[in-house]
């Protein structure tokens, strides 16, 4: 009766032990803060959160102007990529519970009948792994690095997306202002061969330069019907990163604004700033230690199968009493898979050391870059421009005077069309090179910027 009220202890432990609940939502807001320290925006989709509350702010942001950060904000709300990543998470969570789970017992019984008469036999065997005790704790530690390790892959991939939608944002906006000055272009050669047409009336033109004129009118209609195209384009494709349609017409974007460059912390702070916080370097880190723990497990005791139990014999006089069941590792002694996580383990620490190295050289380069794009927008905004509108309505009333013929003006009007367009271009360069910055650091840009100095003085 003793033995059987143990054997009964034992099952409804091994019961306990099994019956482990999938709660992966402290997962997901683990999630959810890595991508907010990740990108800056405090509301980040959750797979367990109230969707008509998603809804409601979605429509908020849609209801007026959308500028750059709401935009980002959106994206990380709806895009139907960055939610199924969500699910990953669900997965690894998943599989972190697995590893924590006993194997099931193994229940054995059978019914012998004597070919030579008398009673019949029953026999049944209970066996529960035993190699659990030292395997469960390592396969719950490498389930656990891989389930970070999923955590931070999410997390990168809402940077990326986050940084995906700032470069579109600022490349719609600009394809729009773009689009506008290819209207003020039309305009101005309208005005253009208005004036040829009127000197040729007063008999002081030629149809010479009323063709030249026109043909100048012609090509900024074409310059017009491309903007057109890319303009949507550009914005096609930042419906797509916010999870929207391409036809939607609810996002009103905010004008590209033509700020001065900003103050940003020096090239050593920034490298720093990479590699304590770029997600990439963060996960390429989990992976060491990920595979690190795989050798620790594959590097264990080489009895892979080890089982304990009971086994129960009735012929008439009932019989119960301990059973062993082992795995000779005779021949398979795990050394493979030893060897493999070894290699594993090697390539893991190489794959680190060289995306360092890319984080280093991405920020050098960004930074370098938004320098120059800032120094050049400048240039632009406050010599090329100013002069070449002045040049342009100079040539204008020399030639309305008959001062002159129409080839200066003509000359000034497609200088101005080209600065404009390349200021414009070199507007979006520059916002551009802000956002380049942000994904090479893993910084939000608002961490990104240093104090304004004060000026000399005070």
């Amino acid at each position: 009766m003793a033995s059987r009220r143990t054997s009964l202890a034992v099952a409804c432990l091994l019961g306990l032990t099994a019956c482990r609940a999938v709660y992966p939502e402290p997962d997901f807001d683990r999630a959810v803060d890595e991508v907010r320290s990740a990108t800056g925006s405090e509301l980040v989709y959750h797979p367990d959160a109230d969707p008509a509350e998603a809804d409601e702010r979605i429509a908020e942001l849609l209801g007026d102007g959308l500028d750059l950060s709401e935009a980002v904000e959106l994206g990380l709300l709806n895009n139907p990529d960055l939610q199924a990543a969500f699910h990953g998470v669900g997965i690894a969570h998943a599989d972190r519970v697995q590893a924590g789970l006993l194997t099931n017992p193994s229940l054995s019984a059978g019914l012998r009948f004597p070919t030579s008469g008398g009673t019949s036999v029953f026999e049944g065997d209970l066996f529960g792994s035993l190699a659990d005790l030292w395997q469960v704790p390592k396969r719950e530690r490498v389930a656990e690095s891989a389930l970070q390790l999923q955590v931070l892959e999410l997390a990168h991939q809402a940077a990326q997306l986050a940084t995906d939608i700032r470069i579109a944002y600022v490349e719609s906006t600009a394809a729009d202002r773009l689009l506008e000055i290819a209207k003020e272009n039309r305009a101005s050669a309208e005005r253009l061969l208005q004036l040829a047409k009127a000197r040729l009336e007063a008999k002081a033109g030629t149809a010479i330069d009323v063709s030249l004129a026109s043909l100048e009118q012609l090509e900024t209609e074409v310059a017009l019907r491309d903007a057109e195209l890319a303009a949507g384009q550009a914005r096609r494709g930042l419906l797509a990163l916010l999870g929207l349609g391409p036809e939607d017409k609810r996002p009103v974007l905010t004008e590209l604004g033509d700020a001065p460059a900003p103050f940003l912390q020096d090239l050593r702070e920034l490298k720093q700033l990479a590699l304590a916080r770029r997600l990439d370097v963060r996960a390429a880190k989990e992976a060491v230690q990920l595979a690190a723990r795989e050798v620790e497990r594959q590097g264990g005791p080489r009895l892979k199968s080890v089982d304990l139990g009971l086994a129960v014999e009735d012929d008439g006089d009932l019989g119960l009493g301990p059973g062993i069941r082992l795995e000779l590792p005779l021949f398979d002694q795990n050394q493979a898979q030893v060897a493999k996580a070894r290699e594993a383990l090697s390539q893991r620490e190489l794959l680190l050391v060289a995306i360092q190295r890319t984080a280093v050289q991405e920020v050098s380069s960004a930074l370098a870059r938004a320098e120059s794009s800032w120094d050049v927008l400048a240039i632009f905004r406050d010599e090329i421009l100013p002069r070449s509108e002045a040049t342009l309505d100079q040539a204008r009333a020399s030639y309305k005077l008959g001062q002159t013929t129409l080839f200066p003006a003509l000359e000034a009007q497609r200088q101005l069309l080209a600065a404009r367009r390349a200021f414009a271009e070199r507007l979006l360069e520059a916002a551009t090179a802000l956002s380049e910055l942000e994904r090479a650091t893993g910084t939000p840009r608002e961490a990104l910027l240093s104090p304004q100095p004060e000026p000399q003085g005070r």
